[in-house]
């Protein structure tokens, strides 16, 4: 949970230093970030699918066996070293044109592998419900994020260049490599390696593939919505500079109440993890409705916040003119009245849209720790290209719309998909799904 909630809070902090930095490089960061997130985050799924396996094994009282799945996704994490190493090499000049955009995808794979392997070890104490350590440590790591920001974008007195974009994603991949030194070392404890076995780091093939198997098929699903996303911001590049200046703010302003929703769904994961494992059924049931009841009250704060004080976050990202007026997007003062008008609307959307999505990043998170994620991954690859990108490319790309038509699509996306979600938790199969018991009996 705290990996994914440390990510978007160093990616908000990002995009507001960088729209200081130019218009230009807040754009690059959006198109070239979401693409580098699509393969990013398939890593990350996989590796977090640990916690599931921690979680039933701490439900069932197998603390033995705790530190077996996080290892197994530890090896993980050093696989993908090579996967992230020809993405930043090859992949940078081969998806991208511009320098801004060339620059960030290439500095964020390099330190790729460390958000991977955060991922691996956070699972350990995801799993066991205990995230106060790690709470701190995402706070540490946006502290070290927050002081390289502006030293590494903006430079420093000649002797620190300014390296725009780049140092955006050098300062991000600093801010994480400080976590996982300080979480290694707690998990590697002397307590931890003898009653929860984190001693144990040999690869073993049968538990690395049952964490696989579980994996795959929520890895999929991420990396298809993501790249359903990063071409959706492609779209808009392609439309106008000002559908892409509003597409990268409102999408900014979203990372910043994305905490809500993920900490939720990863929380109901944990939590529905060892309540499946006590063969605890009816209370994940009570635990779906107090997920429900929490979702509509942030809800109602999110349209208090973004409804009566728009401005407060909209003018986050335009505290700098000269870096609009000077970008290659061309805006005007006239465009930035604009700009702020249609972000203003913008708000409304977001908060409808966000209200669902946490809804449906719950059901997410309870059927995950199920290990019912094979439905997950079919119907979320399929509703974010049949119900997102093909309304937004004949209705918003084709025709040359304006970009409010793209805030009434997200929307229809969110209620298909969370729909389809909730009609597989109230059917209940997810009960029929027993991770433990195949993953002992594949045991050598």
């Amino acid at each position: 949970m705290i990996s994914f909630l440390s990510m978007v809070a160093m990616m908000f902090a990002d995009r507001i230093f960088l729209s200081y930095y130019s218009a230009d490089a807040l754009s690059a960061a959006t198109s070239a970030g979401n693409l580098f997130w699509a393969g990013n985050f398939t890593w990350i799924t996989l590796a977090a699918m640990a916690e599931v396996f921690v979680a039933q094994y701490n439900g069932s009282k197998q603390y033995g066996k705790l530190g077996e799945p996080v290892w197994q996704m530890i090896w993980l994490a050093g696989i993908s070293f090579i996967f992230f190493f020809a993405m930043g090499n090859f992949g940078s000049d081969l998806f991208f044109k511009k320098t801004l955009e060339i620059e960030y995808f290439r500095w964020s794979n390099y330190f790729a592998p460390c958000w991977t392997l955060l991922a691996a070890l956070s699972a350990f104490y995801v799993g066991q419900g205990k995230t106060r350590i790690i709470k701190w440590l995402g706070i540490l790591g946006n502290g070290v994020n927050i002081l390289l920001d502006p030293l590494l974008i903006f430079g420093y007195k000649g002797v620190i260049p300014a390296m725009g974009t780049k140092g955006a994603a050098i300062a991000t991949g600093v801010g994480i490599l400080v976590q996982v030194v300080v979480i290694a070392s707690l998990f590697l404890r002397r307590k931890n390696r003898k009653e929860f076995g984190t001693g144990d780091f040999r690869f073993k093939p049968q538990p690395f593939l049952r964490c696989l198997k579980v994996g795959a098929s929520p890895a999929i699903f991420v990396m298809c919505e993501l790249l359903g996303w990063a071409v959706f911001y492609m779209m808009m590049e392609k439309i106008s500079g000002m559908h892409i200046l509003v597409a990268s703010v409102t999408q900014s302003i979203l990372l910043l109440f994305l905490f809500f929703g993920l900490g939720l769904e990863k929380g109901a994961a944990a939590v529905s993890g060892n309540l499946i494992g006590a063969q605890k059924f009816s209370e994940v049931q009570r635990l779906f409705k107090s997920g429900v009841k929490l979702s509509l009250m942030f809800g109602v704060c999110l349209a208090l916040a973004l409804g009566c004080f728009p401005d407060l976050f909209i003018n986050l990202f335009f505290k700098n003119p000269e870096a609009l007026g000077g970008s290659t997007l061309g805006v005007s003062s006239e465009m930035l009245m604009e700009v702020k008008t249609t972000l203003r609307s913008a708000m409304i959307m977001l908060t409808i849209y966000l209200t669902i999505e946490n809804i449906r990043w719950l059901l997410n998170g309870l059927l995950t720790s199920a290990g019912d994620t094979f439905y997950l991954m079919i119907t979320g690859a399929l509703s974010i290209w049949l119900f997102m990108i093909a309304p937004t490319y004949f209705f918003v790309l084709k025709p040359q719309a304006p970009i409010e038509t793209t805030y009434y699509i997200w929307v229809f996306y969110s209620v298909v998909a969370s729909a389809l979600l909730l009609f597989r938790f109230l059917r209940g199969k997810w009960k029929e799904k027993h991770l433990i018991e195949l993953g002992s009996a594949l045991e050598i």
